[in-house]
């Protein structure tokens, strides 16, 4: 087999492997270790709703409850994987283990359910779910089931909460919104996958290359 040849096939095998093989590393598990908030790629809130959602988060925060959020409005946030969307409290689990201790719960929301880590999602039984794969309706009903779990959890927020202000990492604009890539971190990781795969099989081709041997 050519070097190309085998970094074609290489490369077929490597995408072809579901997201969900990463069940070690799960890229939405890595970026709760840095934020508390991780949206919508597909359908990103407008920059205003994200920093109320972030204002609701810091306030539970700050009163000993740090909830982190995840927002999915389709099959592009979570690298083409259904299981996110159709099994949300099992998914939930998942990334919540992945991030152990955990003070408060990791709570996903999809425009048909809620996940929350940890325990039965009772506290945001009759909340209202979107319904549609919109990133402002999908932060707005992150920040109603937040202060639920949060009351529920013993740490009430108050009624009026001002928004964030920038987070750490800085909010993009709507602007730069657009230019961001669909699938967001679970891209990002299927992207580390292939590149440290192919780069195995480099290594592995060029101790065999024959003036390798002859050294």
């Amino acid at each position: 087999m050519t070097v190309g040849r085998a970094l074609a096939a290489l490369l077929a095998a490597a995408l072809a492997v579901p997201a969900g093989a990463l069940a070690h590393g799960d890229p939405t598990a890595h970026y709760l270790e840095t934020d508390s908030l991780l949206t919508s790629y597909a359908s990103p809130p407008d920059v205003a709703v994200e920093l109320q959602l972030r204002g609701v988060l810091d306030a539970a925060a700050a009163r000993g409850y740090p909830i982190k959020v995840v927002l999915f409005a389709n099959e592009n946030d979570t690298g083409g994987e259904l299981e996110p969307l159709q099994d949300t409290q099992y998914y939930a689990g998942v990334v919540g283990s992945q991030l152990r201790p955990l003070k408060a719960p990791v709570l996903i929301v999809t425009p048909e359910r809620f996940g929350v880590s940890g325990t039965p999602p009772r506290a945001t039984r009759g909340l209202k779910l979107p319904q549609a794969d919109d990133g402002n309706a999908l932060a707005r009903a992150a920040m109603a089931a937040v202060r639920r779990l949060a009351a529920d959890g013993g740490h009430p927020l108050p009624d009026s909460i001002p928004p964030a202000k920038n987070n750490p990492f800085g909010i993009l604009n709507n602007a730069k919104r657009d230019t961001r890539t669909a699938g967001g971190p679970w891209l990002i990781a299927a992207v580390v996958a292939v590149s440290l795969l192919l780069g195995a099989l480099l290594v592995v081709l060029y101790r065999r290359s024959p003036a390798v041997s002859r050294a």
